[in-house]
């Protein structure tokens, strides 16, 4: 899976939780909104939501099986969860495997 297509599936179950957010410029969700944290589009609730909607989908549609709330994620000192994009190149990171 590439990273578009990633990037695609992120914001498709973003704007299934929050179909009314709207991204940097007023235009919707896109690949760098913001999701959580400062200024993001999610509250605590959304946000879990999303992340597991998108889990769910890479594992029944795609057959990848990552798991985004882990330690790893959580301990980095930039949030893989700030957009879209970010996201899409952590679960890129995690399909590729540990790397030492």
């Amino acid at each position: 899976m590439d990273r578009s297509a990633v990037i695609d599936l992120i914001i498709t179950c973003a704007r299934e939780y929050h179909p009314t957010a709207a991204g940097p410029n007023g235009d919707g969700i896109g690949p760098s909104t913001r999701l959580f944290g400062h200024e993001g589009i999610l509250d605590s609730i959304g946000f879990v939501s999303v992340v597991v909607a998108v889990e769910q989908r890479l594992r029944d549609e795609h057959q990848i099986d990552v798991s985004l709330m882990d330690d790893r994620a959580v301990s980095q000192a930039h949030s893989p969860f700030r957009t879209p994009e970010t996201l899409a190149d952590y679960i890129l990171r995690q399909q590729d495997g540990p790397r030492g």
